[in-house]
């Protein structure tokens, strides 16, 4: 399942927004997530890999595209918000497991 264009946070401009004042941060392994409230209705998703951190396109498309599915298997479960996950290096490129536990914490996030 693609992360639709609704569910997407459009361009660096909407990352800064988050990243600038975030109302939640959290910290699972290799995973920073910062999240803000959003005046859409829906949750969507913005996801950066440093290339500094993967050399690779393959393999930081890889990160990103398991990020992205994993966020929309569970998305109809997260409130409103924006959601910015950062990937640390370390990642593993063929692990499959650790996503479910990241958004674990988000789905108890309440909109104020």
């Amino acid at each position: 399942m693609a992360l639709s264009v609704k569910h997407s946070i459009p361009s660096s401009s909407g990352f800064g927004h988050v990243l600038s004042k975030p109302e939640f941060k959290v910290n699972k392994g290799n995973y920073l997530i910062f999240a803000k409230q959003n005046s859409e209705n829906i949750p969507r998703l913005g996801v950066s890999v440093r290339k500094a951190d993967y050399k690779l396109a393959t393999h930081r498309n890889i990160i990103k595209r398991r990020i992205k599915n994993s966020f929309m298997k569970r998305a109809s479960k997260f409130p409103a918000f924006d959601f910015v996950v950062l990937v640390k290096p370390g990642e593993q490129v063929k692990a499959r497991d650790g996503l479910e536990v990241l958004w674990r914490d988000i789905e108890d996030l309440k909109v104020e």
